[in-house]
């Protein structure tokens, strides 16, 4: 009886986050589908290339999300009405701060990156000109971060899910408009993400003043939700679990570029099959990611209540649905992966090489399951420091990995490496799990 009542929980999070999260990599497709059927594999590459770059910034700050889903989600276990707004203003205060400091910094950011990319000068030149129009959405895009983080720690999976399809559905509007309209190229798909990151932004500080005023009788503006907003203990909780997880996720961030630029270094056809088969994967991780979400949700609750058989249950029953959704994504791969290409791009050399490639999306979804999950349950239990810990011993096999590997397999040897660095996250996380059961029984502080 209690697993159907977390069954329900759980996909009530779920699937609204799953949603949420698709539309992100799809978002992608649709940039891969318009670069994909210009001219020449050079735009198509060079959106792989700039969006690795702004990944590497923004997603080395997605702890602004994690985090405040997980101590959002505490605060709601322990029913504490007054420190759930100040939650969310300390999380935007960082994400405006570190969003105009990456505007201040982006030339010296994009040149370090740009040292050690091995594309070619014509696909660089059209990254850089991705870049430095992206760059001047990060203050919105990482509000956004924290707004979604927010909603998702207060079950309000479907206020995040119209946050992000508002993102999606404009920046979809948007790229067409100015890349098929007004005849732009990668100028107009980065221009049509800034302007979307905008509108979502103004959106999402809308839904959350609203809920404040409703749920909680304050307003987000108020003297009460600014009450003890720079209080030191709760600042260096955060700092210190924004730390953890930053360090985590730089290394993941890492591990992604060094797979985008060691495939630039095989040439435009790799490097271009690869950012195809990439999006492809990034449906599966954001898919996933759904349950992975809904743990963080019902973890963080069960934590805020000090329930050790409330967490287990939910673990249980989100880990079981996670690995029956990622069979089915390795099915579709499987049974229609050619299919996928194809519709994606019609430059035949390109569509050759991914098919060679293709088998890697097929098996990858059950062997990235475990890290997804793993992520999901120790987020929600703020334990930020087994994943520093996990992440940094993953990133460093998976260095190992393509030492040995790549001079003998070349681009099989890149995915086999990617492959193994993301079962090794989820190992090395399991490992520390009992000790997220045993630590449920103690008390949080709060926020």
């Amino acid at each position: 009886m209690q697993q159907n009542t977390y069954s329900r929980q759980m996909w009530h999070i779920a699937v609204p986050a799953i949603i949420t999260n698709i539309s992100v990599p799809l978002l992608g497709l649709v940039d891969t589908f318009i670069m994909g059927h210009l001219p020449d594999p050079r735009y198509l590459g060079a959106i792989a290339l700039g969006a690795m770059m702004i990944s590497i910034l923004f997603n080395s700050v997605n702890f602004l999300r994690m985090a405040t889903t997980g101590l959002t989600a505490q605060a709601h276990g322990r029913e504490d009405k007054t420190g759930i707004p100040r939650l969310y203003l300390r999380a935007a205060l960082l994400a405006l701060g570190i969003g105009a400091l990456f505007i201040l910094i982006q030339w010296p950011l994009a040149q370090a990156i740009f040292s050690i990319s091995k594309a070619s000068s014509d696909i660089e030149a059209l990254a850089a000109q991705y870049f430095t129009i992206r760059i001047w959405g990060a203050p919105f895009a990482l509000l956004n971060f924290a707004a979604v983080g927010w909603l998702l720690g207060l079950h309000k999976a479907k206020e995040a899910l119209w946050v992000q399809l508002l993102l999606n559905v404009s920046n979809i509007c948007f790229n067409i408009l100015f890349v098929y309209g007004m005849g732009m190229d990668v100028e107009g798909v980065a221009l049509g993400t800034v302007l979307a990151e905008f509108i979502a932004g103004l959106f999402a500080l809308y839904l959350i003043s609203r809920h404040c005023r409703r749920s909680y009788s304050i307003s987000l503006w108020g003297a009460g939700a600014r009450e003890d907003l720079f209080d030191k203990v709760a600042f260096m909780k955060l700092f210190a679990l924004n730390r953890d997880i930053f360090l985590r996720t730089a290394c993941l961030t890492g591990s992604m570029a060094a797979f985008t630029l060691l495939g630039a270094g095989m040439g435009k056809q790799i490097l271009a099959a690869n950012a195809l088969l990439m999006n492809i994967q990034m449906i599966t991780s954001y898919g996933l990611d759904g349950f992975a979400q809904a743990a963080e949700v019902l973890v963080g609750k069960e934590v805020g209540r000090k329930s050790r058989s409330g967490l287990r249950t939910v673990v249980i029953v989100s880990s079981k649905w996670a690995l029956v959704t990622a069979a089915v994504f390795s099915l579709v791969y499987f049974l229609f992966g050619n299919q996928i290409i194809n519709a994606l791009t019609n430059l035949p050399d390109v569509r050759a090489t991914a098919e060679i490639y293709l088998i890697w999306v097929i098996v990858l979804p059950l062997i990235s399951i475990w890290c997804f999950q793993f992520d999901g349950i120790f987020i929600g239990a703020t334990a930020g420091k087994y994943m520093r810990n996990g992440m940094v011993t993953s990133t460093l096999l998976y260095a190992l990995s393509l030492y040995f590997l790549l001079p003998v397999w070349g681009n099989h040897g890149l995915w086999f490496s990617y492959s193994f660095f993301l079962l090794m996250r989820g190992v090395t996380l399991a490992l520390h799990y009992p000790k997220i059961e045993a630590a449920a029984g103690h008390p949080v502080a709060a926020s």
